[in-house]
């Protein structure tokens, strides 16, 4: 099933600059987009996708922070936000709006000291989306 972009790094591109619009609309500095940061956050949505788990973490790499770390990232503070979905038409915006109405994920969103980010997407054979968004500051 085709979704309302089928290019992983076209959704990648759209999970960013929404949420750097959110960010702009609460007066914060827009995050930077790191290609470090987005290999490990495409790593983890293809794990995620291919060993059929959901969780920030992973059951051989552990957390973000040890997913960063292990990638050579120094790394002050760091966050993770993670989405699932099949069937929807567009599942950048409907991750966006998800996390919008979480306190976990808005927090990790609207965190004033993240600088940069990195959006991963892997697409499924059965058509699932699966979305990281690490965030970090340096």
């Amino acid at each position: 099933m085709p979704g309302f972009a089928e290019r992983p790094a076209d959704l990648e591109q759209r999970v960013f600059q929404a949420i750097n619009q959110v960010r702009r609309q609460h007066r914060l500095a827009p995050l930077k987009w790191n290609a470090k940061i987005a290999e490990r956050a495409r790593s983890h949505s293809a794990r995620m996708a291919a060993n059929r788990f959901f969780s920030h973490e992973d059951p051989k790499f552990g957390g973000p922070a040890n997913r960063l770390s292990a990638a050579g990232i120094d790394w002050r503070m760091c966050g993770e936000n993670i989405f699932e979905e099949y069937g929807q038409a567009d599942p950048a915006r409907s991750a966006v709006r998800d996390w919008m109405q979480s306190s976990g994920h808005l927090k990790n969103i609207l965190t004033s000291g993240f600088t940069d980010t990195g959006v991963g997407v892997a697409i499924g054979r059965d058509g699932t989306y699966t979305i990281t968004q690490m965030f970090a500051a340096f």
